[in-house]
């Protein structure tokens, strides 16, 4: 099976991977579809990558595919096109099921994953659905590989994946109060995202350890890390997190039935 990755739709998420495939040393050949055409160019010229004529063209040259368009956009870009039965089709689309994709994509195997935008740092989650080497192999390269035996897990992915954007308005929020305090804005961010960063540290590094006992060690009573935590449970601050997580859920749910 040829190397040669093919993009089907250009824009922020094709840009993530490119970047982080070439961060992580892939120099496989990279085909890009002419849609998206300014960042096209720009991927063309940064990650040397080669923008084909016309989608079927790009389909036609790559056994390995990744779909990188947003799910209303999924049906008008794959209906007019031609799979063949040894090629290999990444989704990226959220909340469209297999059974959706497969008539749209056959005789090509499908399977799904969601990088997030840390992937042109080779951080974070990437899920993957159904298990497959080929594609594991490509996607470790973004981040941490988590592979999923159902896909009702793997729509727990997409949700976490929100919940990866909604933490960098929180960041802003506390850095924004550290600034109001009287840091500069570089000292208040770094404070806060280096925190932020080495509680997941330890977290990733002593996965013995349930995370529940790794707060309690730490804001024992008398501290004043225990006075702020009895705070956030009492006004409940993380419910609406959760809340948040289950309109996802449920919105995703409704989207692949």
């Amino acid at each position: 099976m040829s190397d040669t990755l093919g993009i089907l739709g250009v824009g922020h998420l094709a840009s993530y991977v490119v970047a982080g495939l070439r961060n992580a040393g892939d120099k496989r050949h990279i085909l890009l579809s002419p849609r998206g055409k300014e960042t096209a160019e720009r991927l063309r010229l940064e990650h040397d990558c080669e923008i084909v004529t016309d989608n079927q063209t790009l389909v036609d040259r790559c056994d390995t595919l990744l779909i990188a368009v947003r799910p209303a956009q999924l049906e008008s870009l794959l209906k007019p096109l031609s799979f063949k039965p040894n090629q290999l089709l990444i989704s990226c689309a959220a909340g469209v099921s297999l059974a959706q994709l497969k008539p749209l994509t056959a005789p090509a195997l499908v399977v799904r994953t969601l990088p997030l935008a840390c992937a042109e740092f080779g951080a974070g989650a990437v899920p993957l659905f159904p298990d497959n080497e080929t594609a594991g192999k490509l996607l470790s390269q973004l981040g941490e590989l988590i592979v999923f035996e159902n896909e009702e897990k793997f729509e727990l992915a997409s949700t976490a994946a929100c919940m990866n954007g909604w933490i960098y308005d929180f960041l802003d929020q506390l850095s924004g109060w550290f600034a109001d305090q009287g840091l500069s804005p570089e000292q208040a961010r770094a404070l806060v995202t280096q925190q932020i960063s080495g509680a997941t540290a330890l977290a990733s590094a002593r996965p013995d350890l349930p995370l529940s006992e790794i707060s309690a060690s730490i804001a024992t009573e008398g501290t004043f890390t225990k006075t702020g935590l009895d705070l956030l449970a009492d006004r409940h601050a993380i419910a609406p997190w959760k809340e948040a997580c289950e309109a996802i859920q449920k919105a995703l749910s409704a989207g692949s039935e």
